[in-house]
């Protein structure tokens, strides 16, 4: 039997305009470093404020415009207890993302399922409320958020169950 999704987080986070951008980077790759300044996780009956200091290390391959995605970023809820939370994944680069990426002024939020974005999320944590986090599997799908403050990806994050 095949496993099932089940609805887990919502993790926001917002991207600064401070990117650094290396072209031709080992053969033709680009890496992309977007620093996250500050976002949100939600879910599961925790509540956490994404800190600054986290970035995607996304490396595009310009050939097939996918970018493999390398992110760390961490979170504190407001009781103080700590998250750690690392990914990688992969997404497909379309118009619409590239104007997120880019900051362009025409950006615009898209919803979940309209790019090929996927990304596998480990989180640690010292919240001993929340320790099954660590023992669990789980998936994220992506999607873009452009509003008041800035540009954000989001994702939803499922819990891989039986």
């Amino acid at each position: 039997m095949a496993p099932k999704l089940e609805s887990a987080f919502t993790m926001r986070a917002y991207l600064s305009k401070e990117s650094v951008k290396l072209d031709g980077i080992k053969s033709g790759p680009s890496r992309l470093v977007l620093p996250i300044t500050h976002g949100f996780v939600q879910g599961s009956g925790l509540t956490a404020k994404v800190l600054p200091g986290g970035a995607d290390w996304l490396l595009l391959d310009p050939s097939t415009n996918v970018a493999h995605l390398d992110v760390r970023t961490q979170a504190r809820t407001a009781d103080g207890h700590s998250l750690y939370i690392h990914y990688h994944g992969v997404l497909k680069v379309d118009d619409a993302g590239s104007k997120a990426l880019a900051g362009a002024a025409d950006a615009k939020s898209t919803d979940f399922g309209d790019h090929e974005w996927f990304a596998g999320p480990v989180i640690e944590t010292d919240d001993p409320n929340f320790k099954w986090v660590e023992t669990t599997l789980f998936v994220g799908q992506g999607r873009y958020v452009i509003d008041d403050e800035g540009s954000a990806v989001e994702y939803q994050i499922y819990k891989v169950v039986n």
